[in-house]
Order: structure tokens, then C-alpha cells, then sequence
């Protein structure tokens, strides 16, 4: 379970990548996931801007982690969709804009298991590394990490 290298390449027909959602009222966090749980892609869209996301309309403009050069919506094999806050209208949205499966994952504690994530792909310095971890607090939000742990819930 990595970041992935390179970008996130065109869509080839085969389905490949779990598409995991942290929908909230504000905004959604959201990651491409290889199906071995490596991360390609993630970042957050505003909750009004969903079907800018759906009709896959800037999606680079919104990646914080990793690359999006092309729409990979075509490649996704199923949703991994977090339980929490604005799920089930999330839910009908995105059964009316994809065709492929939803499992709906309980999201309990993966802001929690996300910081762990963050700090994954960005090593901490030395003086965050002699913190215990519940002390370090990444310099961002992490609704899209916490899209990638739902992923990998899913996956598991």
C-alpha cells in the first residue's frame, strides 16, 4: 500500500481501480485506488461541485496526492462509499451517474487510521519523529486519505 509512481494514464477499458468516497455536506474527499490498494490518485471537491467531479470535468484541479492526467470514472470496478455524514444522498447521486458497484463502508476512525496514511507518504522530520503519533498533526485536511483507508476497507 503506496503512492503510486507516475501518473494516472488513460483508461484502457479494463476496470481497475476502486473509486473510494468521504462524502460530507461541504466537500468530498475522494481517491483512486489500485485493487492492491496502492494509491494513484486523491484529492477533495466541494460537495455543489459533484457533478463537475461525475462528468469528469477538472478533475487534476482537485487532486492533492498523486496525478490526474486523464478521467479514469470508465476504469472504476466499484465504489467504496464512507457511511458517515450525507452518505445515503451521496448514495443516489452516484447510482444515477455510475453503473458499477457501491459497498457502503463503515468509516468509523478513518480520519484517524488517514493520519497514518499522511504520514506514510510524507515522512516526517526528525522533531515530528520523536512525537508520539496521536501528537503529529498533518498540515492539511484529509478527507481524501480518508477516501483511500475507506478503499482499503473495501478491498479488505
Amino acid at each position: 500500500m503506496a503512492l503510486a509512481n507516475g501518473q494516472m494514464g488513460i483508461y484502457t477499458g479494463e476496470k481497475s481501480l476502486v473509486l473510494g468516497l468521504d462524502p460530507g455536506r461541504d466537500k468530498v474527499g475522494f481517491a483512486f485506488v489500485k485493487l492492491n490498494g496502492d494509491l494513484i490518485a486523491s484529492g477533495i471537491f466541494p460537495a455543489n461541485e459533484r457533478d463537475k467531479f461525475f462528468a469528469g470535468e477538472n478533475l487534476s484541479g482537485y487532486v492533492i496526492e498523486g496525478k490526474a492526467d486523464s478521467i479514469l470514472l470508465g476504469g472504476v470496478k466499484f465504489i467504496a462509499l464512507g457511511n458517515g455524514t450525507n452518505s445515503k444522498n451521496f448514495h443516489e447521486y452516484v447510482k444515477s451517474k455510475l453503473t458499477c458497484e457501491i459497498i457502503i463502508v463503515d468509516e468509523k476512525n478513518s480520519t484517524l487510521d488517514a493520519r497514518k496514511l499522511y504520514w506514510k507518504i510524507h515522512k516526517p522530520g526528525l522533531f515530528v519523529r520523536i512525537l508520539p503519533e496521536k501528537f503529529r498533526v498533518p498540515k492539511r485536511i484529509l478527507d481524501d486519505l480518508a477516501a483511500w483507508e475507506i478503499s482499503l476497507r473495501a478491498l479488505n
